[in-house]
This record gives structure tokens, sequence and C-alpha cells, in this order.
């Protein structure tokens, strides 16, 4: 299932490139403009293993030396989406809803996870991003994001999740279509050598409940709770109530 979305996703991007019809964005020229925020759970790839880090680099670097007036996520904001709790809305605000409540319930359902490795194996892309393929090792992903939705959903805390698609994937967005592709043939082509690269697996241990733009940008980003193997409260203090 997971692979037939992301050759679903290449299917796109191979006709993108035949047409030169990519889907730009045009918020990503200037962040100050793009007022859209939400509530996600996610899991950030730098905790793990440093070498699919630097796979992940040398990728983004060949893309780069065809592209370089594209957006390219920094290590720092590499993640994997664990679930959309509050898909990013336009002038949504903390004060409108319970932080804490939210961070508790994030912090019980991952009393009771463990470790998540996923393999990143090969790019896909679509019409306005490449992404590195992710496949889960086991189906503690899927559980996570079930249990997370169910609490959630059961506290009665305001919620849209899966508000366009449900997310099955464990994908990382590497590189974001900002302006008109110059080269889009060599660029397909740089695509395809990679499309079953191996990048390597990481093990995730540490997840976080973040405050997040459309681009889960770090700069914009504000932690509202953390949990790993020490399961540590990072509550906002200004948000407490």
């Amino acid at each position: 299932m997971i692979q037939g979305i992301y050759d679903g996703m290449w299917e796109r991007f191979k006709v993108a490139s035949e047409s030169n019809n990519y889907e730009l964005d045009s918020h990503l020229l200037d962040l100050s403009n793009d007022d859209r925020r939400g509530i996600t759970a996610l899991a950030y790839l730098n905790q793990g293993n440093h070498s699919v880090l630097d796979e992940i680099v040398s990728f983004q670097e060949a893309v780069y030396e065809i592209e370089p007036a594209q957006y390219y996520h920094p290590l720092n904001e590499l993640h994997l989406t664990v679930l959309s709790i509050i898909s990013c809305i336009p002038k949504f605000e903390l004060n409108e809803i319970n932080v804490r409540s939210y961070a508790e319930i994030f912090q019980n359902v991952l009393g009771s996870i463990d470790p998540i490795e996923i393999q990143y194996q090969g790019v896909s892309a679509s019409p306005n991003c490449i992404v590195v393929q992710g496949f889960p090792v086991e189906n503690e992903l899927e559980r996570l994001r079930s249990e997370l939705r169910t609490e959630f959903s059961d506290a009665g805390l305001r919620v849209n999740f899966d508000s366009r698609y449900k997310l099955v994937t464990a994908h990382s967005s590497l590189i974001r279509f900002r302006v008109p592709v110059s080269d889009g043939q060599r660029l397909f082509a740089l695509c395809e050598q990679y499309r079953n690269h191996m990048f390597g697996s990481i093990v995730l241990m540490d997840f976080e409940l973040v405050f997040n733009n459309w681009y889960q940008n770090f700069g914009v980003t504000e932690s509202l709770a953390k949990s790993g193997l020490a399961l540590e409260t990072c509550v906002q203090q200004s948000a407490q109530e």
C-alpha cells in the first residue's frame, strides 16, 4: 500500500516533468506572509543514524547542482510526521486550545509505544516536492497513529487530522519547488537514479508535539511536549493554563 502511494506520486512527478507543469509555492518566498498554523506529532530524523542523514544531504547537494533556487529543508527540519492533530489553519493560535490537555494525551500514548524503526529507500516526488521514501519495519507507527487518533477524538478536543488524506506513509520531504524548474529532464533523470537508492534505517525513540507552520520550518516551530525513553514533559510554561 505504501509503495503504491509513492508510485502514484512518482507518476504525477513524471507527468509534471514532461509537461513542465510544476506546482510552485509562492509562500516559501516570504514566510512572514504565511499565517497557517497547526499542531503536529512528529519525530526529527537527526536523532538517529547519521549515515542516513549524510546520504540525504548528498542527494540534496546533487539536486542543488541542477536546481539551486529551490527550497532545501535543512537537517534540523527533516522529520517524520506521525500525525497532524490540527492541520494548518490560517491565523490559528495556541490560545484557542488547552495546550496541557493535548500534551498529556500525547505523553500518555507515547508511554506505551516502543521505538519505531523506519527504512529509507528510494526517492519519490510530486509536482511540488521531492521526498525520501520511508517504510516502517514493524507496525508500531501505525499503532501510534491509531492510538493518537482515538485518544484525541475520545477526549473531545479540537482536531482535524486526516483532513486532506489519511496519513499512512513514512516519507520525509526534502526539497520543495518554489520557482520554475530550470531543467526538468536532468532533474527527473537524477531522481530516477535515486529511485531505489538505499539511504538506510533510523530507529526513532524521541517524539515531539509541536505548534508549526505549513512547512515545519524549525525557526517558527514551538515545542509543546517531548516524549522519549525518559518521557520528559516539556509543556510550555506560558501555555499551561
